[in-house]
């Protein structure tokens, strides 16, 4: 399905990081499964409690089997834009096997169930992570440097953002491998996690899809450098609250309050109106991508509200919920909606031809709901409900997103229905006919 690499193309191997993506959300889930409902899981032994679980889960997800696809869709979509391959196929196979080697090895761990010996496991799929950015240190360096971005370009610098804040993954990925048990610096972990890496991933590929993909001008080319700004500035100050709070100099309820504010701006900053107005006038969009950016000002809106009834004892969702879904299953929804996207261009199917995915959209919607009810409950919902309730709250959307991802795998990605082509039908159609591996490679 993949041309051979005869021009150091990087064109198609997408496929092989979904692949590792789907299998690392296999590994995920049937984990988190175990350890909630095995007599010898770690939350039944009393070793873990959920809280904990929910921070490890949602840094090992961040850094693990999601990485995959947004990872895959850059390493396709990348040389297409700035006209030069700033990759090695080495690079992309080193990274694929340290994030699926860094997840199997985490799997073992918590099925092992003793503490200690996960704690050892997670250091070492944690350092697995690390490294897989240590390999990207040199490719993002180049791609810097040489990058080919005219004032016109509808992605701008938001395109470029994601490529400096990523680097700062290894360093999250050793912070959370040596200090698991330390709840402050999990906080901090997780937090880092959403401001550095998926806040500017969701804000670099959703324009990437509504402004360059469909053409849907969601913002105007001369605001994305302000709105740019003004998302980072916002980071910055949350970031700069978070570890105030660390060391103990401010209390909890200003960085409460900015960890929903950074949602909120986001979701501000990509014009929810014009998706809606957009979206009604399309025959064919990624309902995926369109449902996952729309809950993203809706969270902030709830958070801040929450925080705003009761700031001196707020509910969970104002501290730990709004970054849980941030990540699952918003971010989740947005890199797989762009990476579903991408492989039917690669088929070269007709828009007319394609389905809008709304199946998927409310699995993510059904998973909002769901995974927002123990966090919007008053105290510690997860230590007062039953265990088989809480678990299938957790469970069931998780399950179902499983079976949608293994059905598109079986239908999509294992067989080749189509001809499948290196240069997608969005650059080859919508665009002059390109082919960047006719350039040299860096």
């Amino acid at each position: 399905m993949v041309e051979a690499n005869e021009h150091k193309s990087t064109s198609g191997t997408y496929l092989e990081l979904t692949q590792s993506g789907i299998l690392g959300a296999i590994l995920f889930v049937l984990a988190g499964l175990w350890t909630f409902i095995s007599p010898i899981g770690l939350i039944a032994q009393g070793e873990l409690s959920p809280i904990e679980l929910t921070l490890i889960g949602t840094i090992v997800a961040s850094h693990g089997w999601m990485m995959c696809f947004v990872l895959g869709a850059a390493f396709d979509v990348l040389p297409f834009i700035h006209k030069f391959v700033p990759f090695e196929e080495s690079s992309l196979k080193s990274v694929q096997n340290l994030n699926l080697g860094g997840i199997i090895i985490i799997f073992i761990g918590l099925i092992i169930g003793n503490i200690e010996f996960f704690y050892q496991t997670l250091l070492i799929g944690m350092s697995a992570f690390a490294f897989q950015y240590v390999h990207l240190w040199n490719p993002i360096r180049t791609f810097l440097a040489n990058r080919n971005l005219g004032n016109s370009d509808p992605v701008g610098i938001a395109g470029i953002a994601p490529g400096i804040t990523i680097l700062i993954g290894s360093m999250i990925c050793i912070l959370t491998g040596l200090n698991p048990a330390k709840i402050e610096i999990m906080y901090l972990a997780m937090w880092l996690t959403v401001d550095l890496i998926w806040v500017p991933i969701c804000w670099a590929l959703a324009l990437s899809y509504f402004n360059r993909r469909k053409g849907w001008r969601l913002i105007p080319t001369n605001q994305i450098s302000i709105r740019s700004m003004i998302i980072g500035s916002v980071i910055m100050i949350h970031l700069a609250s978070e570890i105030a709070l660390y060391f103990t100099y401010i209390g909890e309820s200003i960085p409460y309050l900015l960890r929903g504010g950074v949602i909120l701006v986001l979701g501000t900053m990509l014009n929810p109106l014009r998706i809606v107005q957009r979206s009604r006038k399309s025959v064919h969009y990624s309902a995926l991508i369109v449902v996952s950016c729309l809950l993203i000002p809706v969270i902030g809106v709830v958070s801040i509200f929450l925080w705003a009834i009761d700031s001196s004892s707020p509910r969970m969702f104002v501290f730990i919920g709004n970054g849980f879904l941030m990540i699952l299953p918003i971010g989740a929804g947005i890199a797989i909606g762009y990476i579903s996207t991408l492989h039917e261009d690669h088929l070269h199917r007709r828009e007319d031809s394609r389905r809008n995915g709304w199946p998927t959209s409310i699995i993510v919607l059904i998973a909002a709901i769901s995974i927002s009810g123990p966090f919007l409950r008053e105290k510690l919902v997860f230590e007062t409900l039953p265990i088989g309730i809480r678990t299938a709250i957790i469970a069931t959307p998780f399950l179902l997103a499983l079976f949608r991802m293994l059905s598109w795998w079986k239908e999509e990605v294992i067989p080749e229905n189509g001809s499948w082509q290196r240069i997608p039908m969005f650059w080859n159609e919508i665009h002059e006919p390109l082919d960047p591996y006719e350039f040299e490679s860096e």
